[in-house]
């Protein structure tokens, strides 16, 4: 049996007249004109076929009717405000499933989770790692975390931070028969590549930074590869070689002194990590506590100079 639909307005426009038995309380609750309001309750009243309201000179009187319909009405309005708080607070809570790059979980975002923990108890984030395409209509996730250029077609993006390489090291390898002093020591030292910035022709790599810093005679193409980050850092931090590392992702290592930067000069990559998640999604009580965290984060971190 089909459903009769109701025109809510009205109805919402009739409880507050009947409650308040004024146009212009109900007006002044709603938002809107007196005027808009008699015009909705006559259209009620048309619509259902029968008066509700007395008009007198001295104000508004309920028919019989309008008595009947009026505590059921306002029943039914409480019940709804109950029923959408409760939707809302109820995603307010619970999981919070998020894709996310696997070195950019590891190297930056599983360290500080603790303090998310802290800040949202009342939340459970579940963490996938990847880095596919997400159809947020087909996978069940709730946002992503991306490096990009922030054009994500249909879907939001905010972004976090830019992101830039320059070489680092053990501290181990500013001592010995040939320390990091400048850029031409290079040459006496295994040097580690990142691949997985291949799809990005644009991107800095061992050349583009030894050209940029004005040195000649070291081979950029020697030394051992990597196809994560985290794993090419990681060789660095075990004194395996100087590895072209990324700033955000190498944050923490450098500021316990895992790692070391010997030389200024950074390379920008143009481009970005960005929280991406459906348009539908940013009133969202979870994605804003998501989003609100992960930006109160990378300021502490700019603040602390650990970005």
């Amino acid at each position: 049996m089909s459903r009769r639909i109701y025109p809510l307005n009205a109805l919402r426009a009739f409880e507050a007249a009947g409650r308040q038995l004024s146009f212009k309380k109900a007006a002044e609750e709603l938002y809107v004109t007196p005027a808009a309001v008699s015009h909705q309750v006559k259209g009620l009243e048309a619509y259902l076929g029968v008066q509700l309201f007395r008009r007198l000179p001295q104000g508004l009187l309920l028919t019989e009717t309008g008595q009947r319909l009026l505590p059921e009405l306002r029943e039914g309005f409480l019940r709804l405000d109950k029923a959408v708080e409760q939707a809302v607070e109820s995603d307010a809570r619970g999981a919070l499933t998020i894709s996310v790059a696997s070195a950019f979980a590891s190297k930056w975002l599983v360290p500080r989770l603790d303090r998310f923990a802290t800040t949202h108890p009342e939340m459970d984030l579940r963490i996938s790692s990847g880095l596919a395409v997400i159809d947020f209509q087909r996978d069940a996730f709730d946002a992503a975390i991306r490096l990009g250029r922030g054009v994500y077609p249909g879907l939001r993006a905010v972004r976090l931070f830019d992101e830039s390489l320059t070489p680092l090291c053990s501290p181990r390898l500013l001592e010995g028969d040939h320390p990091l002093q400048h850029p031409g020591d290079l040459r006496h030292h295994l040097l580690l590549h990142d691949d997985s910035l291949d799809f990005d022709p644009a991107a800095p790599n061992w050349s583009r930074w030894l050209e940029a810093a004005g040195v000649q005679g070291v081979d950029a193409k020697r030394g051992t590869r990597f196809s994560h980050p985290d794993h090419a850092l990681q060789a660095a931090i075990d004194g395996g070689g100087v590895v072209l590392g990324w700033r955000s992702l190498a944050a923490d290592d450098l500021a316990a002194g895992r790692l070391v930067q010997p030389f200024p000069l950074w390379l920008p990559l143009g481009l970005a990590f960005y929280l991406v998640y459906p348009e539908a999604s940013a009133d969202r009580p979870k994605i804003q506590k998501l989003q609100d965290w992960l930006l109160e984060e990378i300021g502490l971190a700019a603040r602390t100079g650990l970005s």
